[in-house]
This record gives structure tokens, C-alpha cells and sequence, in this order.
């Protein structure tokens, strides 16, 4: 008995100690993380509820990204009533010579990142740092469930518009032990996303939603959004619109030079820090 007893105490220590040092061995089906903002003197802390086996690529990519930092500090870059556009850009004082929104170079940032998650691949087989659609426009099934729908607070990458790049590149599918080949358009998302203000719950094709706001924090973005609304009305010229050349870094581009318009406010919506609390 005694001798049974002190196996199974090694096998356990054993199992311990290979959870540590296999980390994939001990993800959990619903990470969490918390994102704290900061808005006009006030902070607000949303937590989050992540689903990785409807999104398994997205989920990966974003907690590195928010494991590595990368988020901490950038802004709400494009405010619409229905969504907070975020994860390209800081800002700094208007004042200052190149004041305004600062384009975070991506592709210079994270490919200094330590075991990065791949989920796109050029056609030499190279790595592109970018992230594969796991959405219907882009022939993604969902064999293990339903895919999560946008619904207040919650969060979906997003991919700015390239919709005249006609490129391919070649996608891991979790499901599939070929690498497929894809339009790049819809494999190109690398840090945006976008946190949703709309009321109602809403099926999207071409975006991945992967993480809902925990139910007790709703309060807590009725409270960001309000604060936002009042700030607005008290400040005719508090939002104005910006053109600015997008993804200049990406090899992808080529020579068409895309733009997006963006309505920036002028006191800066702030990602203070987005923290992982639970892999």
C-alpha cells in the first residue's frame, strides 16, 4: 500500500512539473484576461471570458500579444457608436511636431517575440506574422461548436480593408493536417480589434469574435460609453476625423497605398494595460 502510495505521488509531481514545463498541456478551454481603461481621469476594468476552442489561432495570437505588452498603452484609434476600434495606435499631444495618432510598427515589434504563434505562411513557406481569418467568408468551419457571436462588450479581430490585394497564402486549420491556401484579405488581421457597444447579439461572417465580457462588467461599459457620450456633447470639437496611409509595414501592400479615415477624440480613450489572468 505504502509503495502504491509513493508512486502515485511521483506520477503526480511528475504530471505537475510537466504542466510547467509544457504550457500547451495546461491551456485551458477559457482563458481570461482583464483590460483596464483609462478615459478622462477614470479607469475602467473589463474582464474578459476567452473561447480558444472556437478560436484557437485568434485566442493564441492575442495572448501573446497581450502576454508580451504589446497592447499597453495604445488607444481607441476609431470611434463609431457601435464599436471602440483599437490595437494599431497610441497618441500623443497634438501639440508636440508629430502629435496625434502614432502608428505601433507590428511586424518590427513582434517578430522579436519568442515562440510566436504561426498561422499564415507565404508562399515560400516563410512565416507572415499575420493572423488567419477563423470566419465563414473565409471557409472556416466550425466543427466544434457554434462560432461565438458579437454581442455587447465583446471582443473580434479585426483586419483593415484589402480588398483590391488578390494575393494568396497558405493557413493552418486546427481541424486539418494540410496547409490550405487562402485569399489574404481575410488572413490578414495582426493586432486590431474591436470592443462592441451595440445592444443587440449579431452572427458576423467576416470577423472573428472570440472573448464576451463577463456579465458583472456590463456596468462597468455603460460607464465608459456614457462618460465618452457626455465628454462629446460637452466638447463640440472633441472628435474629429483623420487620414491616415495604413499597414505600410505590411509586405503584402505592394503599391496601392490604402487609407482609412478615422474619427480620433481628442482626449485619448487608453488601453492602460491588458493583462492575462488565466491561460
Amino acid at each position: 500500500m505504502k509503495i502504491k502510495k509513493l508512486i502515485s505521488g511521483i506520477l503526480a509531481t511528475t504530471a505537475i512539473f510537466g504542466c510547467v514545463g509544457t504550457l500547451t498541456a495546461c491551456e485551458t478551454s477559457h482563458p481570461e484576461l482583464c483590460i483596464t481603461v483609462e478615459f478622462d481621469g477614470d479607469s475602467y476594468e473589463l474582464n474578459y471570458t476567452l473561447y480558444r476552442k472556437f478560436a484557437p489561432a485568434t485566442v493564441s495570437h492575442f495572448l501573446k500579444l497581450a502576454e508580451e505588452g504589446y497592447y499597453d498603452g495604445l488607444c481607441v484609434h476609431d470611434y463609431a457608436d457601435d464599436r471602440l476600434y483599437t490595437g494599431a495606435y497610441s497618441f500623443t499631444d497634438k501639440d508636440d511636431e508629430n502629435g496625434g495618432l502614432v502608428y505601433k510598427k507590428y511586424y518590427e515589434v513582434v517578430k522579436n517575440y519568442k515562440d510566436f504563434p504561426i498561422s499564415v505562411y507565404a508562399e515560400d513557406g516563410d512565416a507572415t506574422y499575420n493572423l488567419c481569418g477563423e470566419f465563414t467568408d473565409n471557409h472556416f468551419d466550425w466543427e466544434k461548436g457554434e462560432a461565438k457571436k458579437e454581442e455587447y462588450g465583446s471582443l473580434t479581430m479585426f483586419y483593415t480593408d484589402k480588398s483590391s490585394n488578390e494575393d494568396s497564402v497558405y493557413v493552418d486549420h486546427p481541424d486539418s493536417d494540410n496547409r490550405l491556401t487562402r485569399e489574404y484579405k481575410y488572413n490578414s488581421a495582426t493586432s486590431q480589434f474591436f470592443i462592441s457597444l451595440t445592444s443587440t447579439t449579431k452572427s458576423n461572417s467576416k470577423y472573428c469574435t472570440f472573448a464576451l465580457l463577463d456579465e458583472d462588467d456590463t456596468d462597468v461599459l455603460d460607464g465608459l460609453k456614457e462618460a465618452i457620450e457626455k465628454y462629446l456633447e460637452d466638447n463640440e470639437e472633441g472628435k474629429e476625423k483623420v487620414t491616415l496611409g495604413i499597414d505600410e509595414d505590411d509586405a503584402y501592400v505592394g503599391g496601392y497605398k490604402p487609407t482609412a479615415t478615422y474619427n480620433v477624440l481628442a482626449k485619448p480613450i487608453v488601453l492602460k494595460k491588458v493583462e492575462v489572468t488565466k491561460t
